[in-house]
């Protein structure tokens, strides 16, 4: 999932300032080095940005690496050029020896949030109980710094694929505020917060003590954690003639989910459901094939669903003898690796060894997708096949992924001599078979519907209640 590598890319921030400064010649070369090797492993570099305006981009961050720097300073300039390949499967890491010096120092907002409607809402407390913190109150400033004033510096080390920001609102959230914050604007010991409780005018000023990252334990939260239906794989039938269906991930590997596909639309079936509620809004993705399957039980038809697969050939021929690249007929032709065609298609399971769904399980009725900044990847990727088969209307908001594919699959790992800052590249570039109007965009709601503030608090599915209130109306 992209929130655990977000996440894990950045668990070093209590380093501080003590790491020994790296002189100019090494950053130079450590740079130098990470832009060849995205550009002979990674197609995603020029993808939304030409080159030129790319290599000015490279040459400006670069001029920044004229005086000594820490790794954690150089750590930034690294994450700012991953975010020039548009592609949320790229993440950057620095060495173990740092991440063992985590959570020594008590310099953390001791809080987790999320992104609602322009809103930082609190979600959980890790630090000393305070009477005057409550769950879901919103953060007008921190340490006297605006909230919006604080995205703007976090936002750019934040990859995305495109130009998505439903994506980094999404992933902004969890603990990934605490931690970014901390690396942008360093040590504070005592965090000065105004906050607004949901339903009240008043806006509060409050003092939280600065905690260690260890801190961050289900044991020491402070909140009951508030439950969402669209986390957990269900199956609903609302009322004769309309049904939910949560799927909220492609990789959850204690399910079967041939079996969990087929038994739940044979009550479909039987139900005789007229509307299909399909919840894909924390979908990050997950194993190839399983969002095929699925769509085989929304559509009678085999759509060819990449234009093409590919990869560039040093990752190739560095990896051509293995079993997957063999068993998916990878073959090189002119510059580029290209994947086999039967691959290509929407009945192609990978190597899972999937049955076709029957035909008298093939739901024919009226389909609504719903989809949030973090319908991702492989879940971005089944969007793309309901919106290129005009299967169904879109409730929500931008899908985190875009709609034109994605770069991912396997991936290459490198290590950057100096600073031995890691990188992981992917080097698969899935190329749905459309041509959007705009690239680099998810797939746009046909209904505009963001999780609301106040559905938050009740606990509350606005995309889900949105629908039915729809099917209502127009019945």
């Amino acid at each position: 999932m992209r929130l655990f590598l977000l996440v894990t890319s950045i668990l070093f921030l209590s380093y501080g300032n003590t790491q020994n400064l790296l002189p100019p010649e090494k950053l130079h070369e450590d740079f130098d080095y990470l832009i060849a090797e995205l550009k002979v492993q990674h197609q995603g570099l020029y993808e939304y940005i030409d080159p030129k305006q790319t290599g000015l981009l490279i040459d400006s961050i670069r001029n920044t690496l004229r005086a000594p720097q820490t790794q954690l300073e150089f750590y930034e300039k690294v994450s700012l050029v991953i975010g020039l390949t548009n592609e949320g499967h790229t993440s950057v890491h620095l060495p173990k020896r740092t991440l063992r010096k985590v959570g020594l120092s008590k310099s953390f907002l001791p809080l987790t949030v999320r992104f609602h409607e322009g809103n930082l809402i609190i979600t959980q407390n890790y630090g000393e109980n305070s009477a005057e913190l409550k769950q879901g109150a919103k953060i007008i400033s921190v340490s006297t710094k605006k909230v919006n004033e604080i995205l703007d510096k976090i936002y750019p080390l934040i990859t995305t694929d495109g130009f998505n920001e439903s994506s980094r609102q999404e992933w902004v959230g969890g603990l990934n505020f605490s931690l970014l914050y901390r690396l942008i604007y360093g040590k504070e010991d005592e965090f000065e917060l105004q906050i607004q409780e949901f339903g009240s005018d008043t806006i509060q000023t409050i003092f939280l003590p600065a905690i260690r990252l260890t801190r961050f334990k289900t044991k020491n939260a402070r909140f009951t954690a508030n439950s969402f239906d669209y986390n957990k794989f269900k199956f609903e039938q609302i009322n004769d003639s309309v049904a939910y269906l949560c799927i909220p991930s492609f990789g959850y590997d204690d399910l079967d989910y041939e079996e969990f596909y087929q038994s739940n639309f044979k009550k479909i079936d039987s139900l005789q459901i007229k509307h299909l509620l399909i919840d894909l809004q924390a979908n990050g993705g997950g194993t190839e094939g399983n969002e095929n399957l699925l769509f085989g039980y929304l559509s009678d038809k085999v759509v060819q669903k990449y234009k093409q697969v590919t990869m560039l050939p040093q990752p190739y021929q560095k990896n051509k003898n293995k079993e997957g690249y063999i068993e998916d007929k990878w073959i090189f032709e002119d510059t580029i690796a290209k994947r086999g065609d039967y691959t290509l298609y929407s009945d192609y399971y990978s190597d899972l060894g999937y049955k076709t769904p029957q035909q008298e399980l093939v739901y024919k009725g009226k389909l609504y997708v719903l989809t949030s900044g973090k319908t991702f990847s492989g879940g971005a990727e089944f969007a793309s096949l309901i919106k290129m088969t005009d299967r169904g209307l879109f409730i929500g908001e931008e899908t985190g992924g875009t709609y034109e594919g994605n770069v991912s699959g396997y991936s290459e790992y490198i290590q950057l001599p100096h600073s031995k800052i890691e990188v992981k590249i992917p080097t698969v570039h899935f190329q749905m078979n459309v041509s959007p109007e705009i690239k680099g965009r998810g797939i746009i709601p046909d209904y505009n519907v963001p999780q609301s503030w106040k559905d938050y608090m009740t606990g509350q599915n606005s995309k889900k209640e949105f629908v039915i209130q729809l099917i209502t109306n127009k019945n």
